[in-house]
């Protein structure tokens, strides 16, 4: 999101008395263009920020944290207790230790140039497949993209044609609010792809398209 929308809905949050839920996943991985703000940096008393270790590091570390206003801090806590007391102290400690040791920004970069280059295979492999039939959307942050094909429609039949040729793909239409305006759109991720997977698997969207 621009600042300038950022902006905007801070403003709205604060005229409402609201507040916004930030879910910010992976925003350590940006490939293009300056750091963007967060909401809850720009507005800490409007925004309840929630982050995630098991996107940086592992799934199997099911431990996230949350940045509250200070007025929701005590009650967070009461409903934290009456939901599963604590998370687990032996992966707290373990993970507090390894972020205090360098290690987790360690790990950011070296994970960053890895996602880089199956980001730069994905984003040619779609180019050059597909040329002056695509436009590439949110590409400079995060774990995957969104392709918009030009007279291709994702319909189910076409969904399931792909998943006939072992492609798994997420159509934006199902995601967004106003509806029949992303038919053509496609969410492609890369994270867990090796460059020759996604190769691969372009190969195959070429055939199915």
């Amino acid at each position: 999101m621009p600042i300038q929308r950022r902006i905007q809905l801070i403003h709205y949050a604060r005229e409402a008395g609201a507040y916004i839920v930030e879910d910010d996943y992976d925003s350590e991985f940006r490939y293009a263009g300056p750091p963007v703000s967060s909401l809850q940096g720009l507005e800490p008393e409007r925004v309840i920020y929630i982050g995630t270790f098991s996107k940086i590091l592992s799934p199997a570390l099911r431990i996230g944290y949350l940045i509250l206003p200070q007025d929701l801090i005590h009650r967070c806590r009461e409903l934290k207790w009456f939901h599963d007391l604590h998370s687990p102290t032996l992966e707290q400690l373990t993970l507090a230790m390894f972020i205090k040791e360098g290690h987790l920004e360690q790990h950011i970069r070296k994970m960053k140039r890895v996602y880089r280059k199956r980001r730069e295979t994905l984003i040619h492999c779609l180019n050059d497949s597909f040329p002056k039939k695509l436009k590439i959307f949110g590409d400079s942050t995060g774990l995957h993209l969104v392709a918009a094909f030009d007279n291709v429609q994702f319909s189910d039949s076409m969904l399931h044609k792909l998943e006939e040729s072992h492609l798994r793909v997420y159509p934006v239409e199902k995601h967004a609010i106003n509806k029949g305006r992303h038919r053509n759109k496609i969410i492609l991720g890369y994270s867990n792809l090796s460059p020759d997977e996604i190769k691969e698997g372009i190969r195959r969207l070429t055939i199915c398209v």
